[in-house]
């Protein structure tokens, strides 16, 4: 992703906003992989017979947040870093709120969750809003 005006405020902002979302997207995915067996866990939990195929995802999910994570921080491949991150945390609400419809799991139990993805899509949409050019880089003849 390019930063239309790094010498200004706005650019210096939108620098240290990416960089920050990206990296901490990418050790929320370490994380989930350094404590694998509890993440599966709960990640399968409440899913009914959707539970294999949550266990797929626990493998997935944090490959995209490191992806995702790791090209948004380095400002390199941006629709690749921007999909990638996208999806994971986008999953992140439908799947808990799955689990009330499939598993049983209480609604109070898993909004908590679901409302923290929400923001945390609100600051991807504002962390690729405010690094993407549209345009505007391009040098004026």
């Amino acid at each position: 992703m390019m930063i239309c005006c790094p010498k200004t405020a706005r650019g210096a902002a939108a620098f240290c906003v990416r960089v920050s979302f990206g990296v901490s997207l990418l050790l929320i995915g370490l994380s989930h992989f350094m404590t694998f067996t509890a993440f599966k866990g709960m990640v399968m939990e409440g899913l009914g017979p959707l539970e294999p195929l949550g266990a797929l995802w626990a493998f997935i999910l944090p490959a995209l947040m490191i992806v995702g994570g790791a090209l948004l921080a380095v400002g390199m491949y941006p629709e690749i870093g921007a999909w990638a991150a996208g999806v994971a945390i986008g999953s992140i609400p439908v799947g808990m709120l799955l689990k009330p419809i499939l598993g049983g799991v209480a609604l109070p139990d898993v909004m908590g969750a679901a409302i923290n993805a929400f923001v945390w899509l609100i600051l991807y949409v504002l962390v690729v809003k405010m690094t993407s050019c549209c345009g505007s880089c391009e040098k004026k003849e």
